[in-house]
């Protein structure tokens, strides 16, 4: 009897022992779906086109929303240093992994020229920029809404997504120009502000004729005026050609009439000068 007490304990503990491992198995068997879904996740994540700038758009974002100046014109000046070396890095992203040959050129030309404009800035930071009147950082709206549009930019291959991204990333930087230039400020950098504006809209012009799939001549950033010219209504293009014809008739014209012009008088002299200080400093006279 005892004997088979014995055996009937032993018997249960090894079904149960069995049934604890069953168990532990079966709980290594749904948790692997789960690891391997989250595998598989980052990889769909990191292949994606964006991936590949995301932490570069991040990191401008983040050094453009700290720099700051002792005026607007100041912290127009740092805030754009931060903004054209987050283009040079997603530029060289491009440059880097490859893509579509005429777009590796443009990232090639744009980072060349905004490292230009980021050695120009920082030599201007080192002397005084004085301020106007105003809030001393107005550019934190037109950040925030640069780096959403950027991060939601993405396009069907690497190259069109670069191209994307930049184009927000212009339109940024126009923006923030026209804020500082509408609040006035430090002369020489209101200058560089304008310039800067006018620059980035033909690079946005350049982009969406790339993505549009228009063939875009020799001339850069200024092919897209051109091809507007060429698409332009014959009428106009006459119009426009017909001041060209003038030259060639002149002259006939001067040797008819050149016996009844008047005798030559010397010139009067040149009245005194009266440009004032202020519009001589500006280049105005």
């Amino acid at each position: 009897m005892t004997r088979l007490t014995s055996a009937f304990i032993t018997a249960s503990l090894l079904a149960l022992t069995a049934g604890c491992g069953g168990g532990s198995a079966t709980n290594n068997q749904t948790a692997a779906p789960s690891n391997v879904q989250s595998a598989s996740g980052n990889a769909e994540r990191e292949a994606m086109p964006s991936g590949p700038f995301s932490q570069a758009e991040m990191q401008m974002h983040e050094r453009m929303m700290a720099a700051a100046g002792a005026n607007a014109s100041e912290t127009w000046a740092r805030k754009m240093v931060e903004h054209h070396r987050g283009a040079v890095a997603m530029s060289q992203i491009l440059v880097d992994q490859g893509g579509e040959q005429r777009y590796v050129e443009m990232a090639r030309m744009s980072a060349e020229k905004q490292r230009r404009e980021i050695a120009e800035l920082e030599r201007m930071l080192v002397g005084d920029i004085s301020g106007g009147s105003g809030e001393a950082n107005p550019f934190g709206p037109v950040e925030q809404s640069m780096h959403e549009q950027m991060m939601a930019a993405n396009g069907a291959s690497l190259s069109e997504t670069w191209a994307r991204k930049m184009i927000a990333h212009h339109q940024g930087a126009v923006d923030m120009s026209e804020a500082l230039i509408r609040q006035g400020g430090d002369p020489e950098v209101l200058a560089i502000a304008r310039r800067t504006a006018e620059d980035q809209r033909r690079e946005i012009a350049h982009l969406e004729a790339m993505l549009s799939g228009e063939a875009m001549p020799e001339g850069g950033a200024q092919a897209p005026a051109a091809a507007a010219r060429d698409r332009a209504a014959p009428a106009d293009r006459e119009r426009s050609a017909a001041p060209r014809t003038g030259p060639a008739e002149r002259p006939a014209q001067r040797e008819q009439t050149a016996p009844r012009s008047a005798p030559k008088q010397s010139p009067a002299p040149a009245p005194a000068p009266t440009c004032l200080p202020e519009h001589r400093a500006l280049g105005h006279c």
